[in-house]
């Protein structure tokens, strides 16, 4: 019920003549939130973002700037709530990490990564493109990420308070986590893949599998 609601709002919003304080309607259609864009009919958001670390190991996707950097791919500072907002706003259900009889797993969000190259083409790579699997030595597998969300605690956004938005080492409060089973046993699983360039000035686009 919540997602259909959350589409009926966002559709709302597209149509709006006064949009609501903060709510800026772009010429293309998309909206801009808070520093976020949410492209209605791709269904998607993006936010801008940084590549952080160079080489070594990860566990930690996205952070903020008093995040976990030395651990940390990528670093924005968008934050977390704002962008778990405007995924239940596209329609995004959160729930486990991995799916089980008890709790229904968090909508699968596909991350992905664009710049425009040295021509002025945009380019759009799945972020896993950057992320080494150790286990296989190769481009971590696109599976998606749990939308598992974050809460608010003692008047704290908990994600928020640890600098974290996306982990693969399942252990503290996000947005999004890893579907991986090895993940919360595992530090080691996956570094910077650094057979691959990092790009300048990219944004971070989060797609769920609705």
């Amino acid at each position: 019920m919540r997602g259909i609601i959350s589409l009926i709002f966002l559709a709302l919003l597209i149509r709006a003549a006064d949009l609501p304080a903060g709510v800026k309607k772009m010429p293309d259609g998309t909206l801009l939130v808070a520093g976020i864009t949410i492209r209605p009919e791709a269904k998607e958001l993006a936010f801008p973002a940084e590549f952080n670390l160079e080489a070594g190991a990860l566990e930690v996707i996205i952070a903020h700037p008093h995040g976990r950097v030395h651990e940390a791919l990528l670093v924005t500072k968008i934050t977390a709530l704002q962008i778990q907002a405007m995924l239940y706003a596209l329609g995004a259900k959160n729930g486990a990490r991995l799916p089980d009889q008890v709790t229904p797993q968090g909508t699968l969000v596909d991350i992905f990564i664009e710049w425009k190259d040295e021509k002025g083409a945009l380019q759009r790579k799945p972020i896993e493109n950057w992320i080494l699997d150790r286990r296989t030595e190769k481009p971590a597998v696109p599976q998606g990420w749990a939308f598992v969300g974050s809460v608010v605690k003692e008047g704290r956004f908990l994600a928020d308070a640890e600098g974290n938005v996306v982990l693969n080492y399942s252990v503290g409060s996000t947005v999004l986590d890893i579907p991986d089973k090895e993940s919360l046993e595992d530090d080691t699983l996956h570094t910077v893949n650094t057979a691959i360039k990092q790009p300048e000035d990219i944004t971070v686009v989060f797609k769920p599998r609705l």
